[in-house]
This record gives C-alpha cells, structure tokens and sequence, in this order.
C-alpha cells in the first residue's frame, strides 16, 4: 500500500476549493474544524469588538477573526479571535495567508464537539511558538481559562477579563457570554 504524501502549508495556502474555509493543517494532515452555532458566533464578535476597540483607541495592534497561522513546522492553526500587538501586528503582509506567527493572544471558544486533548494541544502550540496568552472561552460552563507559559486563571462569570497585554482593557466574564 502506498504512503500518503503529506500537505505542505504551502499546499494548504493554494487549495482552491471552499474546503480549506472549514480545516486546519496538522503535521501534515487536513483536520475538520467545528461548525460554528450562533452562540459561537455571538461570542466571538463581542470578544473581536472589544478588543479592536481597545486597540484602535491605543494603537498598540489589531484584532481579527478566523485567521490562519502557523502555530509550528507544518501546523496551521484558526483561533477563533487573534490579538497581534505592536511590530507583530506592522509586520503582517496584508495580503497573504497564513500569518508566519501565532497571535500574541488567541482566542478559541469551546465547541460541544472539540475534546479536551485536542484543545490543550492548541494551547501548547500557541503558548511554545510566540503566544503569551490563550483564551479558553466555555459557553457552557460561562467561565474563562486564561492559559500562559507560568500557569492558567480560572475566571467565573462575576469575575473581569484584564490582561497585562491589553493596558486598561477590562471585561466582565458574563458580558462575553450574556444572552
């Protein structure tokens, strides 16, 4: 039997079907991400709105959604929200994809379907290739796992959402998951 090539992220940057809107490349393999419900989504877009409205009024980098990034040698990850700061957000060429780094903040929130050996892999990739924080947003349990190299923050819904990247930003946990 022969051996299947493996994709290069080269390979996964020019498919040219929709396919690619709905994976992520991993060691080498396409890996099926989640459909997006509209709690999802609603959490998502408010994490995105605060952000960039923080950043635009500090102009201190940009915010954007559902971005490719290499995360490792033949990894290309899609957090849900990328926060990219300072010369990391200026260097991005605007015009391709993947970005060559992961973001200084990624956000992922939980789907019902992702396990939690998946999701610490994610985190493991972001935090050991350049991100110094990973947002575990949990719809269900409505709490936040601030993930960095030291250790995780547990934040409940009546606690605040600050981070020493983000200077004055300031969110209570249970604004991002209201209904």
């Amino acid at each position: 039997m022969a051996a299947t090539a493996l994709m290069t992220v080269e390979d996964f940057v020019h498919l040219e079907t929709a396919d690619n809107e709905a994976y992520e490349l991993v060691d080498g393999e396409l890996s099926p991400l989640a459909s997006s419900n509209l709690e999802h989504c609603i959490i998502r877009r408010r994490i995105e709105i605060l952000t960039n409205g923080h950043l635009e009024r500090s102009s201190s980098g940009g915010v954007v959604a559902e971005f490719d990034c290499i995360t490792d040698n033949g990894i290309v990850r899609r957090p849900d929200v990328s926060v990219f700061l300072g010369s990391r957000w200026t260097k991005l060429d605007r015009k391709s994809v993947p970005a060559p780094y992961p973001p200084d903040i990624a956000a992922e929130i939980l789907s019902p379907s992702e396990h939690a050996q998946t999701v610490n892999r994610k985190v493991r990739e972001y935090l050991a290739n350049g991100s110094q924080e990973v947002w575990i947003l949990d719809p269900d349990l409505r709490e936040i796992q601030v993930r960095t190299k030291p250790g995780i923050r547990l934040l409940q819904p009546e606690d605040t959402l600050e981070t020493p990247l983000l200077p004055g930003f300031s969110v209570k946990v249970s604004d991002l998951f209201a209904d």
